[in-house]
């Protein structure tokens, strides 16, 4: 949940801490892109989201058409060639429903400078004001709270015996995610830590929109 909270500049949108008990009103969040940096012209090439509210979980999961060719070294990635993303729909089709998707709620990332950073300037881009976000970093978590031998994503699935399906695929990573931040939030718990604090994403100004 959100709270209204005034300051100099208005009113802001805060979310309340997050139960370590009982996490919710939560989106998992992951995307598969063409490059690194948008900068260099990366674009999104599939993007998938998991809602969790009290019992009620809804997906959303597309292949994009990033509007350029996905290099080969990419597709070894992921998996998503240009062939794959052809008839599917362009960021900017989907913008709207994706800001819809996340407003109000907290996003869980693994890495999530990463995936926010492609999110909220393709939303923007596409002319559409992009929601405030707050996340977590199941990233920084696992470094901040754990000693995992290794933080990937992929291995700490493996450490903790998680079955992943289709590694670097967005919605099998968001899976992943959501069943290690189960163990990593159980945890924090019995480590007497109750909330989490969600972080507030800096998102970029003056984004060329098409």
């Amino acid at each position: 949940m959100y709270n209204n909270v005034n300051n100099t500049k208005g009113f802001l949108m805060i979310p309340s801490p997050i139960l370590t008990n009982k996490p919710d009103n939560l989106v998992f969040l992951d995307i598969e892109t063409t490059g690194l940096s948008m900068e260099h012209g990366a674009r999104t090439c599939e993007i998938a989201m998991l809602k969790v509210s009290g019992d009620t979980e809804t997906e959303f999961c597309t292949l994009v058409n990033p509007g350029c060719p996905i290099p080969e070294f990419s597709s070894n990635i992921h998996g998503i060639t240009t062939e794959m993303v052809k008839d599917a729909p362009k960021f900017c089709d989907i913008a709207k429903d994706i800001s819809n998707f996340i407003e109000g709620f907290v996003l869980v990332c693994h890495n999530a400078y990463f995936d926010l950073n492609f999110v909220s300037k393709e939303i923007m881009e596409s002319g559409i004001n992009s929601p405030e976000m707050y996340f977590l970093d199941t990233l920084i978590i696992s470094r901040q709270y754990f000693s995992f031998e290794s933080n990937k994503l992929g291995d700490i699935a493996r450490i903790l015996d998680i079955e992943v399906n289709q590694a670097h695929r967005a919605m099998a990573d968001v899976l992943t995610m959501k069943s290690i931040s189960k163990y990593l939030f159980a945890n924090l718990y019995r480590k007497g830590i109750d909330t989490l604090e969600p972080s507030y994403f800096e998102q970029a100004l003056n984004i060329k929109k098409k």
